[in-house]
This record gives structure tokens, sequence and C-alpha cells, in this order.
């Protein structure tokens, strides 16, 4: 009984001792990914060891943001993407890999792993560091489309096709474009060929996939991808030759790759199914002008290489010698000796008349 009652009260005074030194000495838990601060990690429980995913995962997780000041954003009960899709902020995307199944972790991320410089109005401001409570619920290889049923593929490829509007929208057009490629693989069926047979279900699915193609010709646009983005608006056209916004975009790309005649003969097209669209008159108009000026241009280059003078000029040089001709000069000069002429032949006859 002493032994033991010994052992008891050591016990406790060893308890007592770790506790007190251990909060005076306790090391930084935070794990700094990059080393530069902006992106951090702190397991607050782990997860089963050596099960993480890669990129080309499907994740699902809970996450909930905490600013600087406390207030709770961006709450997430149950979120899923694809590591490498761009469908999430990139810090999300870099972490998920460095997380356990079923870890709970607190991710500090600085803006431009957060929401950058514009924010998430009007929730989190420009510039905000986001601190996550991020938990790893459940992750697999992301399925091929194949696989899947046409609602499943439905689902993923749209959720896909909405993110990359979401990034269209903010003007990140790279992220956008990589959402709307991967929506287009799910929203697609290679053993059906596009017309009036398809049937309704499959139908379905291939709508969806030309507004993901539009839109990912608009965004190659914007990155001045033009061969791209024609390649994109040629699918939708092939599939729907009266796709009004398809006919704008690429008279539009037609007409930044300087091919002013078929820009005119595109956007022509589109103005007859859309007559009131003032967005397409005001690019056909454009268009219309850069031609003209584009034809000067190649007028006077000709001219030039022929040694010939400009049309502004051409019917005023036409007849040089007429237009310099003393005109006035040689008129009173006429008018002058035909008076002498009279007076000499008639001069007799007058001076009778007079008298």
């Amino acid at each position: 009984m002493p032994e033991v009652e010994q052992s008891k009260e050591v016990k406790v005074e060893k308890v007592e001792e770790v506790s007190v030194e251990g909060k005076d000495e306790e090391p930084d838990e935070w794990l700094d990914i990059l080393g530069s601060g902006d992106l951090k990690k702190k397991v607050i429980k782990a997860g089963i060891v050596e099960s993480r995913p890669s990129k080309g995962y499907a994740v699902v997780v809970r996450a909930s943001g905490q600013l600087e000041d406390s207030t709770a954003v961006d709450v997430h009960d149950e979120l899923t993407f694809t590591i490498g899709d761009s469908e999430v902020i990139l810090g999300l995307e870099m972490i998920l890999p460095l997380m356990d199944k079923g870890e709970i972790a607190d991710v500090y991320m600085g803006s431009r792993f957060a929401y950058g410089s514009d924010g998430l109005p009007p929730s989190i401001p420009g510039d905000a560091s986001i601190t996550y409570r991020v938990e790893l619920l459940d992750f697999s290889p992301e399925q091929s489309p194949e696989s899947l049923s046409l609602d499943q593929r439905m689902a993923i490829g749209n959720r896909k096709r909405e993110r990359g509007n979401w990034w269209f929208n903010r003007g990140e057009y790279a992220k956008a474009i990589q959402c709307y490629s991967a929506a287009v693989d799910f929203l697609d069926d290679a053993e059906v060929e596009y017309g009036e047979d398809v049937r309704p279900e499959v139908q379905t699915i291939l709508t969806e996939r030309l507004k993901a193609l539009n839109n990912m010709g608009a965004a190659q646009m914007r990155i001045e991808a033009y061969d791209v983005a024609l390649k994109s608006l040629e699918a939708v056209l092939r599939c729907q030759p009266d796709n009004v916004k398809a006919l704008f975009r690429k008279g539009k790309v037609l007409g930044l790759q300087g091919k002013m005649k078929d820009s005119i003969m595109f956007l022509k097209k589109a103005l007859e199914l859309e007559p009131e669209s003032r967005l397409i008159h005001q690019e056909l108009a454009k268009m219309r002008e850069k031609a003209r000026i584009e034809a000067e241009s190649e007028k006077s280059l000709y001219r030039r290489m022929l040694g010939l003078k400009k049309d502004s000029t051409q019917g005023e040089e036409r007849y040089p010698t007429l237009k310099n001709f003393p005109w006035k000069s040689w008129f009173i000069s006429f008018i002058t000796i035909g008076f002498a002429l009279v007076a000499y032949t008639k001069g007799p006859a007058l001076y009778k008349f007079f008298l």
C-alpha cells in the first residue's frame, strides 16, 4: 500500500511538472507548406495514415472559413470536387493531397491562395486571408465518363461548367477554360452522332456540352487563343448552325484575325437571326469600317507599286493641261480681237451710221 500511494503521489507530481513545462516550451504546430507563410496547415485530428488523394481524385470535404476578425465565411457541409480541375480555390487544391482520410486540419491561406484581390463579395473582402477548418471525408479516383450513367455525367459535367462560368465572370479565363474542358469530357457521347435522331436524354446532355464549348470559345478569345477558339465555336456550329452566340463569336474572332470578309459574313448571319441585337450591329459596323480601311490601304499600296497617284486627286489631275490653261486671259484676248476685226471690216458702215 505505501508503495502504491508513493507511486500515485509521484505520478501526480510528474504530470503537473510536464504540463507546466510543456506550456512554456510548446513548439509551433503549423506546417509552412511553401516556406512563405502564405499557406500553412495544422493537424487537429489525425486521419488514416498513408491514405491521401492525389491529382485527378474526386474528394468530399467539409470546410468552413474564418476571417481575421473571426467572421465565418465560405461554409460547406459537403463539398465535392476533383483535384486539379480548378473547381475550388488554389489553397484547397494544394492542401488536400497533404491530408489523410478522416483528418481534420486548420489551414491558413493568404489572399493569393484564397479569393485574391477581388474577394468574394459581400462576405469576403479583397486581399483577405482566411483560416479554414477542413475535414477530408472521402476520396476516390474520378471515374471515366464512359463508366457513368447519363445522369451522373450530366451532374458532374454541369458542376464543372458552372464553376467555369464562375471563373469566367471573375476574369480568370485560364481556370475557366480548364473547367470547361473537363465539363466537355463528361458531357459528350462519342458513340452518338449529332442530328435529329438523337434520343431525347442524349440530346439534353449534348445541349449542355455545346454550352460548355461555346463558353470555352469565349474564354479562349479573352486570352487571344484565336485558333483554338475557332475550333470550339465550329464544334458548336456543326451541331447548331443557327446558334447566334457562336456565330457572333466566330465573326468576332475572324475579324481579330484580320479576315474581314469572313467576319462580316458570320456577323450578318447572326444579325439575321437576332436583328434587334445592338451588340451585333456595333460589331458588324466596326468590321465594315475595318474592311473599308483595309481596302483603301491595299489600293494605296498597289498605287505606290505602280507609280500611280491617289484616287482622291485623280479626277483633278486627269486633265492637267486643261485645268492650268489661262482661260480668262485668252477669252479677253479673243473678245478684243473680235471687236478689232468687226471694226476693221465694218468700219465705214459704222462711221456712216453714227453720222
